[in-house]
């Protein structure tokens, strides 16, 4: 199953060319990019997953083939996906942003899958730990150690997407713009 993943930043292709040139099976997307950049999607019969970074409004993951994975698991192709939405709190008042009590709560709900999607990073990974804005989740860390998905796809943090990591038996994939990936 062939991946195309965006997260943060529209691809410096346009996304009819990344389709036609990727031939993606499933699009996911990990948040913070602008509803129009995602607006061609409606014309593929491509499925897609996602969920909501910081600075979203909360709405382009209703569009007819597109699945909010925020505490949901989807099943495509055989594999499981889930994925948990926002990032750590850094400004009073925001929503998608979470307390690291708040995502722990939530986490609790998140189902175990074989690719966990995140817009944030997990603890200790890809995160930028003096910059309160771009820290990671305790409780993602925690939730990958415990269920050990397969892959760990997260956005969030800025650029250039760091080199894949390891966290226990998990590969954690940072994306920043787009990037494909064969599972």
């Amino acid at each position: 199953m062939r991946l195309l993943v965006l997260a943060d930043e529209e691809s410096w292709l346009p996304l009819p060319a990344l389709i036609a040139s990727h031939q993606p099976d499933v699009v996911v997307t990990l948040g913070d990019l602008p509803p129009d950049a995602l607006d061609p999607l409606g014309r593929y019969a491509i499925p897609v997953l996602g969920v909501y970074g910081n600075h979203d409004d909360g709405r382009y993951l209703d569009a007819r083939n597109t699945t909010n994975l925020h505490l949901a698991r989807a099943e495509l192709g055989g594999i499981a996906f889930a994925g948990f939405q926002g990032c750590v709190r850094y400004a009073r008042g925001a929503e998608l942003q979470y307390t690291q009590r708040q995502a722990a709560r939530l986490v609790r709900k998140l189902p175990a899958a074989e690719i966990l999607i995140s817009h944030a990073p997990p603890r200790g990974v890809h995160e930028e730990p003096d910059d309160r804005a771009h820290e990671g989740f305790d409780a993602l860390r925690d939730h990958v150690l415990r269920t050990a998905p397969r892959l760990h796809l997260h956005g969030h943090t800025p650029a250039p997407a760091r080199r894949p990591a390891r966290l226990g038996e998990t590969t954690v994939i940072h994306v920043v713009g787009h990037h494909v990936l064969d599972v």
